[in-house]
């Protein structure tokens, strides 16, 4: 009984830090993609 709440337990603290990894990869991913963008709009401006 207590091995199947502690397996449980885990397996669900395993799941949270998949999400939260998840978020924090695709924030990363929005802000790298963001700044590459205003790299980009700024090599614009000054081929211009």
């Amino acid at each position: 009984m207590v091995k199947k709440k502690i397996s449980k337990a885990l397996s669900a603290a395993l799941i949270v830090s998949m999400l939260a990894t998840g978020v924090i990869v695709a924030i990363q991913g929005k802000t790298t993609l963001e700044v590459a963008k205003s790299a980009g709009d700024k090599k614009v401006e000054v081929i211009k």
